[in-house]
């Protein structure tokens, strides 16, 4: 009895593996727009911020030239960083994902963490989670950011 049912789970997952394509997430994206600022008292910094993205992607895949729009906020009190927020990005022919992305602790030093969690177009059904770290700041602009992440993670498409 036990034999028809693991024929029937290997069926499965090589039936689910034909119709689903996993890829590595491995970039660099960058990010520059208007940030809103509070600077209360030493030590104690919040802000939103919103950013026109790029990123380049994997020639060959999916996620290869994409343009995005992300908004956030965040807050630094005395050391102790809290970022979140949401992009839309989007390819030449208009398909999108939309995710959300968190980051808090020692601003020097903590990964965040990103998922997807809507895609259209080809990017329907995409299952996607990674983590992201800021890789530099640019000169500062006021009331400006200036950003590049180092993204990484796995993503697939159904």
């Amino acid at each position: 009895m036990k034999r028809p049912l693991t024929m029937i789970a290997c069926i499965a997952a090589l039936a689910g593996s034909a119709y689903a394509a996993d890829f590595k997430l491995d970039q660099v994206s960058c990010y520059s727009g208007p940030a809103h600022l509070i600077q209360h008292a030493d030590g104690m910094i919040a802000g939103s911020y919103e950013g026109t993205g790029m990123a380049r992607g994997t020639e060959g895949t999916p996620m290869y030239m994409m343009s995005g729009r992300c908004v956030g906020a965040f807050t630094l009190i005395n050391g102790d960083y809290n970022e979140n927020g949401s992009c839309e990005f989007w390819n030449a022919t208009g398909d999108k994902v939309f995710g959300v992305y968190a980051r808090k602790g020692d601003p020097a030093k903590a990964e965040g963490t990103w998922h997807v969690v809507d895609g259209t177009g080809k990017f329907a059904g995409i299952a996607e989670d990674g983590k992201w770290m800021p890789v530099t700041n640019f000169p500062p602009v006021p009331n400006v950011i200036s950003t590049c992440n180092h993204e990484w993670g796995t993503y697939s498409l159904k």
